[in-house]
């Protein structure tokens, strides 16, 4: 790993990136952070594979699908879990973050408005507090799983974050143990750092 080159190809915002950017962060690596707009991304499509972002490139290699770049990171930044157990819960704590997260990219791309209304009111009413409690459940007193930060604190606090900017939770005190992890890892020097920094998106 030392010397190697990272860059990671998304649009500027938050989106299917986010988590992969707050694990270079929380591991201290530095890696180059390719943002681009909507028009840009003509120019940059035809190289990408499949046609789509994030893409993560590794000294040139080229790496896609969010969940597989976020897997790639975590384990090798010792982010994924140290049992196989704990890596399982993980994998199975990310799957349901991405489920409420595939709801919410399809409410913001759906063009009707009433459509788009009843979607977000699912979501809060329904897929949220579901989803979200299942994770309350099975959250640790500090940390999701274990006593030390993994990948899976990391998508909580990106998603919990998006929910409330875009309106569909109007709190968190519903889930006391995520706004414990949410606050952990704002808290956390080099995520807190970047935070400050972070450019201002729509999400």
């Amino acid at each position: 790993m030392p010397g190697t080159k990272y860059k990671l190809l998304y649009f500027n915002n938050q989106g299917r990136a986010e988590t992969s950017r707050l694990l270079f962060f929380a591991a201290g690596v530095e890696f180059e952070d390719f943002r681009f707009s909507q028009e840009k991304w003509l120019t940059v499509k035809p190289n990408m594979p499949l046609g789509q972002v994030p893409v993560l490139e590794v000294d040139g290699k080229q790496l896609c699908q969010s969940y597989a770049i976020t897997r790639y990171l975590a384990n090798i930044f010792g982010l994924a879990g140290k049992s196989d157990w704990d890596k399982a819960n993980i994998d199975a704590g990310c799957e349901v973050i991405s489920d409420i997260l595939k709801e919410t990219y399809e409410m913001l791309f759906e063009k009707d408005d009433v459509k788009k209304a009843e979607m977000k009111r699912k979501l809060a009413d329904e897929t949220c507090p579901k989803l979200l409690s299942f994770l309350e459940k099975n959250a640790g007193s500090q940390w999701y799983i274990g006593d030390s930060m993994t990948v899976v604190d990391l998508s909580i606090f990106g998603l919990m974050f998006n929910m409330i900017k875009m309106e569909i939770l109007s709190t968190v005190d519903n889930y006391p143990k995520l706004k414990a992890i949410q606050g952990h890892v704002e808290s956390d020097p080099n995520i807190s750092k970047y935070l400050k920094n972070r450019p201002v998106t729509k999400m």
